[in-house]
């Protein structure tokens, strides 16, 4: 039996760099599991296990390889001393027929995934781990099962991304168990060399993460690419195949500056996740104990990037709960411009903002999975202050009121043209940024299905609010249309404030309201405030649904939960309708809010077609969306853009300006901008005209009146 040894060891000969890459292996993966229930399943005549469908040829949650796993755990339960069935030899004959029956029966999946990545590296591991075992399997039954790993695990340089990476993977348990330095070189260049910027999939050039196309991908995928990088980082640390220190360091960025920041405590904000949205769970790293993945990811950082280890224990805290989710956390403000996302964290709260333009995709809804996922990708934003806002609500949800998007109240969530790469229709989509604050834009018209309807959105992202504007709302759909403000969870026992009662409005029981221009609503840690009125709906009531109604994997059995929603109602067929909303993100109480009102630093300059400004007082910043061309009065200023665009200016002192610009149209065009005030001016002419792909980031200025 191989002797463990540590993973900061380094042997001199190649057979024994082998030895140290499969005994890491086994490290890594080292389990003690409870097998009796899976032996009672056993069949003894032929390896086979009475309660799997081998001739299943479902697309996800394939049940044929509930067999690999269980041959897994009879494999970890037969080396490990701990475990009662330890160099048990009826177990080692179990797995030595399991496997010859798998080999002989040979099932396959319609979702390629599972041939090339999920079964050969289960089989990988276990033949890794049986090599420790008192006794071997045969030669021959183990070399017809690396023989299937290789033509059935096929080719990853033929694959981009996580995927590469996760094919690359099991060519490494491969080469280890065979001694093939050439296919071990070739397995580790397949997952450094994904480990790079790129317009395509994979990492991108603004921080954010795509696959399946230019479709955003933060988790889903990047959790995937990350599980195979760190574990591979790890297993070959201070070896001749460590992985390059550039390539670290992009790794470490991605995690620490993106990645983690869409985690707000213990739970990745929905719009970030992809179409694992509807697979219960996947939002929550916990929700698997035996490897909460995202916590994995960062402790392995934690030996691999040494300089930065208090960032990613802080990080593993978090994610395990034994730290609150604003623990270390940094501020910053965010927006992808190639992944039309926007992240804005701070201590107290995270928000999440997702889009799509021409540029990007509409989020998935491929193998039956994320059937009411549409509006997800239109102006949808999560609010997160402890992270559990929407733990398991997506079964429930009312797909059509999303928090933040603007859309009809339709009786069937449309399916998107394609169900895997459907583009966005906002040919304005953008944001620009200081890395503290900003503002993003989305201006869209979709004619699709029953939609039929157009708004202007823009968001101003400040450290305690966030003012959400909406104008050139207009429809012809059928049904009436409202702008979601929010919809999350809503904790039994909890009240809803609304002012200027500020008494419990809608009773702990639940209830709904219809307000007319109500000064501001609390709920739960967030206030939403309502400077320019409207109607507002307020609910709290249980809604009931099934996880199988968003994806047909899972179970139609029928779950409830009590639901807080809020919205601004713009009526059938609106013409030119607009909202304005603030969201006061960690407040918990009516005395919190009066104390906010009172300082009365936002003010909305303008909400129109042509544009949509907001100035912060006490900041000396004023955000603006311009539309069209013009001069805009904005915080004693006139500003004169030549073309459409989001600005920032920040007073310094009287006559010194900092100015943030960015084309939400990316138009790779020269933008004129001139400020003008007090018989004073300053101009400064932003070239985007060779800023390839950057077009859509932010550029900064320092002007002075003269």
């Amino acid at each position: 039996m191989v002797l463990f040894v540590a993973a900061t060891t380094t042997l001199s000969a190649q057979t024994d760099d082998f030895e140290l890459l499969m005994q890491r292996v086994r490290r890594e993966f080292a389990r003690n599991p409870d097998i009796d229930k899976a032996l009672a399943e056993y069949n003894t005549s032929d390896g086979s296990f009475r309660d799997v469908d081998y001739a299943s040829i479902r697309r996800t949650n394939w049940p044929p390889l509930l067999h690999v796993d269980r041959m897994y755990d009879f494999a970890f339960a037969y080396t490990n001393p701990d475990n009662p069935h330890y160099r048990d030899a009826s177990l080692f004959e179990k797995i030595r027929q399991g496997l010859a029956f798998w080999q002989q029966r040979n099932p396959w999946c319609h979702n390629w995934w599972y041939n090339q990545i999920a079964e050969p590296q289960r089989i990988g591991v276990l033949l890794i781990q049986m090599r420790a075992g008192e006794r071997q399997l045969p030669a021959e039954l183990e070399k017809q099962l690396l023989e299937r790993m290789r033509t059935d695990g096929g080719d990853p340089a033929k694959w981009t991304g996580a995927n590469r990476t996760d094919i690359a993977l099991h060519w490494i348990y491969r080469a280890c168990l065979t001694r093939d330095e050439a296919a071990l070189r070739y397995a580790l260049k397949n997952v450094y060399d994904p480990v790079a910027y790129t317009t395509a999939e994979g990492f991108q050039h603004d921080g954010s993460y795509f696959q399946h196309g230019r479709q955003l991908y933060i988790g889903g995928y990047g959790d995937e690419i990350l599980k195979g990088v760190t574990q591979v980082a790890l297993l070959v640390k201070d070896t001749p195949y460590a992985i390059p220190q550039e390539k670290l360091e992009l790794i470490s960025q991605f995690m620490r500056e993106t990645y983690y920041g869409v985690i707000r405590g213990q739970y990745m904000m929905f719009g970030a996740v992809g179409r694992g949205i509807s697979r219960p769970g996947n939002t929550r790293d916990t929700n698997i104990p035996a490897f909460p993945k995202r916590m994995t990811f960062a402790k392995r950082m934690i030996d691999l990037e040494p300089t930065r280890a208090n960032e990613f224990a802080a990080i593993a805290d978090r994610l395990a709960g034994t730290r609150p989710a604003d623990y270390q956390v940094t501020p910053r403000h965010t927006h992808y411009f190639i992944g039309d996302y926007t992240l804005h964290a701070r201590p107290a709260y995270s928000i999440g903002l997702r889009m799509v333009s021409t540029r990007t995709l509409r989020c998935e809804y491929g193998n039956g999975e994320n059937l009411k996922t549409y509006f997800l990708s239109d102006g949808s934003m999560s609010i997160a202050v402890d992270g559990d806002e929407y733990a398991a609500i997506y079964p429930v949800w009312d797909w059509t009121r999303l928090p933040g998007t603007t859309a009809p109240r339709v009786e069937r969530i449309p399916m998107a043209a394609s169900d895997w790469q459907t583009p966005g229709t906002s040919t304005f989509a953008g944001g620009v940024s200081d890395s503290l604050r900003g503002a993003s834009v989305y201006a869209y018209t979709d004619r699709y299905d029953s939609v039929d309807t157009s708004a202007k959105k823009a968001w101003f992202f400040f450290d305690d609010e966030v003012v959400c504007l909406g104008a050139d709302i207009n429809s012809l759909s059928p049904y009436p249309v409202g702008t979601t403000i929010n919809q999350c969870l809503s904790p039994t026992g909890g009240n809803v404030v609304i002012a200027p009662d500020n008494k419990p409005d809608i009773p702990a029981g639940g209830g709904t309201a219809i307000l007319a221009s109500p000064e501001w609503v609390l709920h739960g840690k967030v206030a939403y405030l309502f400077p320019q009125g409207g109607t507002v709906s307020v609910s709290r009531e249980k809604q009931r649904g099934s996880w199988y109604d968003i994806n047909h994997t899972y179970s139609p059995e029928r779950v409830e939960k009590q639901v807080f929603t809020i919205g601004l109602e713009h009526g059938s067929r609106p013409s030119d309708a607009t909202y304005a909303y603030i969201v006061l993100p960690a407040v918990s109480t009516p005395d919190e809010v009066r104390r906010y009102l009172r300082r009365s630093d936002i003010r909305i300059l303008s909400n129109t077609a042509c544009a949509q400004i907001v100035e912060h007082r006490r900041l000396g910043l004023t955000q603006m969306i311009c539309y069209e061309p013009g001069t805009y009065v904005a915080a004693g200023r006139e500003v004169t853009v030549d073309k459409p665009c989001a600005l920032m200016l920040l007073t310094n002192d009287k006559n010194d300006l900092t100015l943030h610009v960015a084309d939400p149209g990316q138009t790779r065009s020269l933008i004129h901008v001139e400020v003008r005030q007090g018989g004073r001016q300053a101009v400064a002419e932003c070239d985007f005209r060779d800023s390839g792909i950057y077009a859509g980031a932010t550029k900064r200025y320092e002007l002075r009146l003269r």
